[in-house]
């Protein structure tokens, strides 16, 4: 009787911890957020990765952000608005991150990293890091920021992978 009166509390208290689980990709150097990834494409050249990664990343993220193009790769500061819910209200933030895509002979290197909220002022950035933001809240609502974010990243991820192998945006599919 004794064990169960043990097992029943340490299984509630291992549930609850498991239902908080972080949905964005950790950085385990530094602790902040970073999806990353060296994706294969056997029978492309340097050159038309790097052609069709540097058109997607302008035909995916349309907006006047800074572009960086040297021989090893493109780099790019991009920005997300998305809304998540505290409570019962809607808040609105924009999420400003780091593209990095590097090129070999047969593959790339995608990092989506450096995920900051703030505003663009005059030109300038005026941001804190996505970490710093997100642990000023209750950890219950932590989940409500990093499924938006999440989604977005991941759907973003897919369509880089869509356009280098076929060198097009993927076409959504009819709604019936």
């Amino acid at each position: 009787m004794m064990k169960r009166k043990v097992i029943i509390p340490l299984f509630l208290l291992l549930s609850f911890y498991l239902s908080q689980a972080q949905l964005i990709m950790i950085d385990g150097e530094t602790g902040e957020f970073k999806y990353e990834e060296v994706v294969q494409e056997a029978g492309m050249s340097k050159g038309e990765i790097q052609e069709r990664a540097k058109r997607w990343l302008s035909e995916y993220y349309v907006s006047e952000d800074s572009v960086h193009v040297d021989s090893a790769g493109i780099s790019r500061l991009c920005s997300n608005k998305i809304k998540w819910i505290l409570i019962k209200k809607g808040i609105d933030i924009e999420v400003f991150f780091d593209v990095d895509i590097k090129f070999k002979d047969g593959k790339y290197k995608y990092a989506f990293s450096d995920f900051r909220e703030g505003k663009m002022v005059r030109g300038e950035l005026q941001s804190m890091s996505l970490k710093t933001y997100i642990d000023r809240f209750p950890q219950a609502y932590h989940i409500g920021i990093e499924e938006p974010i999440d989604s977005e990243i991941t759907k973003a991820i897919n369509s880089l992978k869509y356009y280098v192998t076929h060198g097009a945006m993927e076409k959504p599919e009819e709604d019936w």
